[in-house]
């Protein structure tokens, strides 16, 4: 008999023209797609400061990492606090552990970084969405107090190397891996009116996944592949440094011997806005007039970028440093130029190529620190953060042990 995919082909081929037939898929080994909730450990109820712990076991399915999302219930303890735009303003810090308790990753800052993201990536129209809401984006003309203080379940996707870089992860040679999720300080995560006192609640929490359920033969043949020359993965990630920004005109180191470094995004938060509980802690400073980095004694750009006006070139950086996916709903000309509140962040792409791992390795082989240049009119009185991303590899060998190269 032949099989089923063969008497479709015969069928399609009398139904349609020939020019609209197109290639039939090769029909492959069987295998089940199924979607598993890995629950978080202790709880019920998880409150600001806690650490919130989900293991992710060894098992025989390939864990579909672009079909991988954390969720939660949430809501603020007062009907006067609100969440900040984007419900990850509540996670501080991600770690990935292996099961022997050594750190494979580590996300500090988390909440910070994925606003940055959204602010320059997601358009308000996406926001409007059931997904966009569900991510904890408030809709336009949306109550965000009404929102927050009541409580509604959230689905985000992980930003990580190992869980979001790779289509499919195998669970079984990674020997098992804790997530471990820190929950922000109640001022960081909330904006509050009539001098409420910022503070939420997080309950029913787990990470939900697509996992591949292989046959016998598949896991076979996976075996002892792994038996052979264990796993290599690959991925991006990105570490964060504090830079002390007190100088008008001054030079900030950032000590980062990363062996490929990607890009580099800086934020400017005013320390006044950080420290009033009735403002968004994640909004950021156009103070500086201009800016420029030194890589092992090169200049990148060239000549500095000017951040006046509307701060076209440092818009432009922005977009190269995205890969011209900036059409988030930060962006507007309000926004990036607010001198106090606004959206603005410094991009700079230092890959030479798009296509191949090719992340500027100088300050690692020279042992130097890359260096910001930055000139500003106005003494400046702002918070810096530096977000380094760079390239990670990670070799699970038959032995348990785990190799990072980064």
């Amino acid at each position: 008999m032949s099989s089923t995919n063969a008497q479709f082909s015969q069928v399609l081929s009398k139904t349609l023209p020939p020019k609209m037939l197109f290639n039939l898929p090769k029909e492959s080994v069987y295998a089940e797609r199924q979607t598993v909730q890995f629950t978080a450990q202790g709880g019920p109820e998880f409150a600001p400061g806690n650490s919130i712990s989900v293991l992710l076991p060894p098992r025989d399915d390939m864990m579909d990492t672009h079909c991988t999302f954390l969720q939660f219930s949430a809501k603020t303890t007062d009907a006067n606090v609100a969440f900040c735009n984007g419900i990850f303003s509540v996670i501080d810090r991600v770690r990935i552990y292996s099961a022997s308790g050594a750190l494979l990753e580590e996300l500090p800052y988390y909440n910070l970084r994925q606003r940055i993201e959204a602010d320059v990536t997601v358009p308000q129209y996406l926001k409007d969405l059931c997904l966009g809401v569900a991510q904890g984006y408030f809709a336009s003309g949306a109550d965000k107090f009404a929102v927050s203080s009541g409580l509604h379940r959230y689905m985000l996707p992980i930003k990580s190397a190992l869980l979001a870089n790779q289509k499919h992860l195998p669970m079984k040679y990674t020997g098992g891996i804790r997530v471990e999720f820190t929950l922000a300080p109640g001022s960081d995560a909330c904006v509050v009116k009539n001098n409420a006192i910022p503070g939420y609640t997080v309950k029913d929490v787990c990470i939900v996944s697509d996992l591949i359920k292989l046959n016998d033969q598949q896991i076979a043949v996976m075996d002892a592949a792994f038996k052979k020359q264990g796993l290599k993965l690959f991925g991006t990630t990105y570490n964060h440094h504090f830079l002390n920004y007190s100088v008008p005109n001054s030079t900030l180191n950032i000590s980062d011997r990363s062996a490929s470094q990607k890009d580099i995004l800086l934020s400017f938060r005013n320390n006044a806005v950080l420290n009033d509980n009735a403002k968004d802690s994640f909004l950021c400073a156009k103070t500086i007039t201009s800016y420029q980095f030194s890589v092992a004694g090169r200049l990148f750009p060239q000549r500095p970028i000017r951040c006046d006006d509307y701060a076209s070139e440092a818009f432009v950086e922005l977009t190269n440093a995205f890969h011209g996916h900036v059409i988030g709903a930060g962006l507007t000309v309000d926004k990036f130029n607010a001198p106090a509140k606004g959206t603005f962040v410094v991009g700079r792409d230092l890959k030479s190529s798009r296509t191949v791992v090719s992340g500027d390795k100088s300050c690692k082989s020279q042992a130097v620190d890359m260096q910001v240049i930055l000139t500003s009119s106005v003494a400046p009185n702002q918070r810096v953060d530096a977000f380094i991303g760079i390239d990670v590899v990670y070799e699970f060998l038959p032995t348990g042990e785990i190799n990072i190269y980064k």
